[in-house]
């Protein structure tokens, strides 16, 4: 199978930039059904190679790299990662070696040097081991590329692109282990520490949802008193939070117009003219309502009132782009503080920007409210932009946290029948929604409870609502793989006609868990993504819930299984519990650094032999289960993480309570320790799965709590 090239004109915008720039035959090359492939690579990847590799001597040899890994359906962030790296490196190296023409470039020689750290010593042994791990990767691939798709007489054309294969291979450096294993740790290290509190976290995100729910119900309420009764602004307001919170906020309601007349000493006369007129910017088309955060205080005591949960990046000033016209002096500070959360190196000059959505309307305020906040008292909140971030950030949140998906399988549920599918089981609807898995072309499902459900369906009402339209506009999908999902959809998680990008969706995560402490033991803060949570799902699963490796896989949705024993090995945290427990008692032994995999015979006999299949299927003790695979722990529903405890069942688990006190009187009487255990097992289990549904219990609670909104004017 042979691939042409032609001279015919390439439809990309990119074309008319790179022609005469790289290689025609390169430029021109086109699959088999005669699209060019310039045409079908991502406007991101063309956008770095045009900006940083255009006028290197390596630009073909990328140029062709990027062309074969999109040839082979790599993502757009895979190219993207390889043409970075590679680009870096070899500007390094070239610039080291004085070196001003690819045929200069010596592998053997300039290559290793830097891997030696002959040159370049302060860069990391990750940085050199990712150097030639893409580098290999890239020569390999484009090398039996080019053999096996185009002609001899093309190849030969072709041979002066391919990078040369090196001799050497990782394992010839002494850190290749080291790199590994510092990578390994670090990552179960954090996950170490978010593992016990995932309830926690989920919980915590639907009460922080619920308060940002009654400031957006207590804003619109100060709206509609002002349009209805003609109320002159500013309107001060107040209400009163659960007794859970015990605080009452204090706010006060402006609009464009009368924040700039209440100051006009901070004001130019133009200005001021003009919001006195209502005309342009301060038209009424062009108005807007927000409102500004005076005081909180405890209600029945005089103890400190913590307020609203992110005051804290507006006292800051870290919201957006925060850099922008800041002092050097306010961003070394300001980079300092968010070091110390954990965004950025610690002593680095980046400028991290972790509650910048990159995405109009989510989360960071308008440009007006932005460029008058230093003028108000209290602290200035466009309402809308935070509401937006913490209804998807929670939806993002509860699916990592009861699925393990990843960001991408994520951003592609969409309000379509074949995405969300609702079944009828006996008088309970089950549900899940279908999404293409990394590495695979074909939808497969992802089985969720009743409560994501339900956030599905309030981000459904918001977007309705935002739209003015009982139907969700088709966008076109904007993340990673795009180039999967060339049809427009009605996704859930976009805004403003826009499908989001990670950098959405993580603003949105970090702003909505913002304030929560996750530390390793070594003191180093934890910043929570949805990778982050994938790894706690799996190491949860197979460590505490004991599921066998190989269902995990099928749960997370991964082909290797020794990539989901990675995922899922044990934390410093469950190690030393273990060791605790084995103390305790010596005959329960159970050796947790060992993993038994199951051979495909092992698992087709299991199958024959355990007809029963869960999740969809059946009711399980105290929950709603979330797989439909072979039962992972032999229907023994007890803590296991395939499972959403529901409040409704919680007498299930109270019977269990009981039932296992007899267990233990009577196995005790018999002398059947291990039986003694096992019913105290069962009681922890029940006893911890009633403590997140008080959680639950608590948070739906709120969600009903309707705030007494008093207004002062």
């Amino acid at each position: 199978m042979t691939l042409e090239i032609t001279t015919v004109k390439s439809n990309s915008p990119f074309y008319q930039q790179l022609l005469n720039k790289v290689d025609n035959q390169v430029l021109h090359l086109q699959d088999i059904r005669g699209t060019f492939i310039l045409d079908k690579v991502d406007e991101k990847n063309l956008n770095y190679f045009v900006n940083n590799v255009i006028d290197k001597p390596w630009n073909n040899h990328l140029l062709l790299i990027m062309f074969v890994y999109r040839e082979r359906n790599a993502d757009v962030q895979s190219i993207s990662n390889i043409c970075v790296v590679l680009s870096n490196r070899l500007k390094n190296v070239f610039d080291s070696f004085h070196l001003k023409d690819i045929s200069e470039f010596d592998v053997e020689i300039h290559m290793y040097q830097y891997l030696k750290g002959t040159i370049f010593s302060e860069h990391s042994n990750n940085m050199r081991m990712d150097f030639l791990k893409h580098y290999k990767a890239g020569a390999t691939k484009t090398s039996k590329w080019v053999t096996s798709k185009l002609s001899r007489e093309q190849q030969t054309d072709f041979k002066k692109y391919l990078f040369p294969n090196p001799s050497f291979y990782s394992r010839d450096f002494s850190y290749r282990k080291s790199v590994f294993e510092d990578r390994k740790n670090i990552r179960k290290s954090e996950t170490d520490a978010i593992v016990p509190l995932l309830p926690q976290i989920r919980a915590e995100g639907h009460f922080r949802c619920n308060q940002m729910k009654r400031l957006r119900q207590a804003f619109l309420k100060a709206c509609e008193q002002v349009k209805r009764n003609n109320t002159g602004l500013p309107l001060d307001f107040s209400y009163d939070e659960p007794e859970r919170v015990g605080e009452r906020f204090y706010f006060r309601l402006w609009d464009k117009p009368s924040f700039v007349l209440y100051h006009q000493d901070q004001f130019s006369l133009s200005t001021i003219s003009t919001a006195r007129n209502q005309t342009s910017t301060y038209s009424e088309e062009n108005n807007q309502f927000f409102v500004e955060f005076i005081k909180s205080e405890r209600i029945d005591n005089e103890d400190f009132a913590d307020g609203l949960w992110f005051m804290e990046l507006f006292e800051e000033g870290i919201f957006g782009k925060w850099t922008q016209n800041s002092k050097d002096n306010e961003i070394t500070s300001k980079r300092q503080l968010l070091q110390t959360w954990g965004y950025g190196k610690v002593d680095s000059n980046e400028n991290p920007t972790p509650f910048y959505s990159r995405h109009k309307g989510i989360l960071t305020p308008s440009k007006f409210i932005s460029r008058i906040q230093d003028k108000a008292k209290g602290i200035l909140i466009d309402v809308e932009p935070l509401y937006i971030a913490t209804m998807l950030g929670l939806l993002a949140l509860d699916l990592s946290t009861t699925t393990g998906a990843r960001l991408n399988e994520i951003l592609q549920l969409s309000h379509t029948k074949e995405c969300i599918r609702i079944i009828k089981i006996g008088d309970k609807l089950r549900f899940s929604f279908y999404a293409v898995p990394k590495g695979r072309d074909e939808v497969e499902p992802f089985y969720i409870s009743e409560q994501s459900m339900k956030l599905i369906q309030s981000v459904s009402k918001l977007l309705k609502e935002h739209y003015k339209n009982d139907r969700i506009p088709s966008v076109k999908y904007s993340h990673t793989r795009k180039h999967l999902f060339t049809k427009p959809k009605p996704y859930l998680f976009q805004y403003n006609y826009k499908a989001l990008r990670d950098h959405a969706l993580y603003s949105s995560l970090h702003f909505l868990l913002h304030g929560l402490r996750f530390e390793t033991q070594e003191g180093t803060p934890v910043i929570v993504k949805t990778h982050l949570l994938r790894h706690a799902f799996a190491t949860e699963a197979v460590q505490r819930q004991k599921m066998p490796v190989d269902i995990v896989a099928k749960i997370l949705h991964q082909r290797d299984v020794n990539i989901t024993g990675y995922y899922s090995e044990p934390t410093p945290t469950q190690v030393a519990k273990s060791v605790g427990d084995l103390h305790d008692v010596i005959s329960d032994y159970i050796d947790i650094d060992e993993t038994v995999l199951r051979s495909p015979q092992e698992l087709e006999k299991e199958l024959k032999e355990h007809k029963e299949r869960v999740g969809v299927l059946n009711n399980v003790l105290g929950g709603t289960c979330v797989t439909d695979h072979i039962c992972p722990i032999k229907m023994e529903c007890l803590g296991c993480h395939a499972k959403i405890p529901e409040p409704e069942k919680k007498q299930e688990l109270f019977d269990v309570i009981n039932l296992s006190k007899d267990m233990e009187k009577r196995y005790s009487e018999m002398g059947l320790n291990i039986e003694v255990k096992k019913a105290r097992t069962m009681r922890k289990l029940a006893r911890n799965e009633l403590k997140e549904i008080k959680l639950i219990e608590e948070y739906r609670e709120e969600q009903t709590y309707e705030p007494h909104i008093q207004f002062d004017k």
